[in-house]
């Protein structure tokens, strides 16, 4: 089969990828900071709409990635129950800001492995041919698997989407970028708590005209696959 080629519009400019070549990766999606009853809503509670808003373009997403055979890989900030992965800066930073790592909550203690909370939020539910990483850090390459995933699959261009837009998905992007990958934001399948960290989050990957990476959205994506290949 031949390539799959296809550009998609981006702010003034065009991102390149090979659909065969390609993963969408869908950062920590997970009921610790998705749902209701995770330790984001119910114990510190911050507003979760702007986070459950993308929920249906991430589903439509994830539906077209499926049906067109892209790698779909999910991420969970997440850590061995003995902590022994925790590093003392983020500790420390965690409890500064009033969510300790392994603090319990009504689904299960924040951010370990196997607890209720670190699973990918139901209306999202990966297939069982999909992957799933935890990651203990903000970037979804530190400490995980994710990047010999990557490379044993072939793939050299990421669409990155998920949550928050200020920190695990800006993390993992930058990251991306200095190991090789070349990688396309979906804004409308991104959020962070606050709209304007999520904007500003955008801004930053915008600066000096497009250097630090390519923003583009799930719509302008289905257009350019609609017009190429339907």
């Amino acid at each position: 089969m031949s390539l799959q080629l296809l550009s998609v519009p981006t702010r003034g400019k065009y991102f390149s990828l090979s659909i065969e070549k390609t993963a969408l990766l869908v950062i920590d999606m997970q009921n610790d900071f998705c749902h209701p009853n995770g330790f984001s809503g119910y114990e510190l509670g911050l507003e979760l709409q702007p986070l459950r808003k993308i929920i249906p373009n991430l589903q439509k997403l994830i539906s077209w990635a499926r049906q067109y055979r892209v790698l779909v890989i999910y991420t969970k900030e997440s850590h061995r129950p003995d902590l022994s992965d925790l590093t003392e800066s983020k500790k420390l930073r965690y409890e500064n800001a009033g969510s300790p790592v392994g603090a319990v909550g009504k689904m299960g203690r924040y951010l370990v492995q196997g607890e209720w909370g670190s699973k990918v939020i139901e209306e999202l539910s990966p297939i069982n041919s999909e992957i799933q990483i935890n990651k203990p850090a903000h970037s979804a390459l530190v400490n995980s698997n994710l990047e010999s995933v990557l490379r044993c699959h072939g793939i050299s261009h990421l669409l990155i989407t998920g949550v928050t837009t200020e920190c695990c998905v800006l993390a993992t992007y930058r990251h991306a970028n200095d190991i090789g990958f070349c990688s396309l934001l979906l804004e409308d399948c991104c959020a962070a708590f606050d709209q304007k960290e999520h904007q500003a989050a955008i801004e930053v990957l915008l600066a000096e005209n497009g250097v630090v990476g390519w923003v583009s959205s799930s719509a302008q994506l289905f257009q350019a696959w609609q017009s190429k290949f339907i």
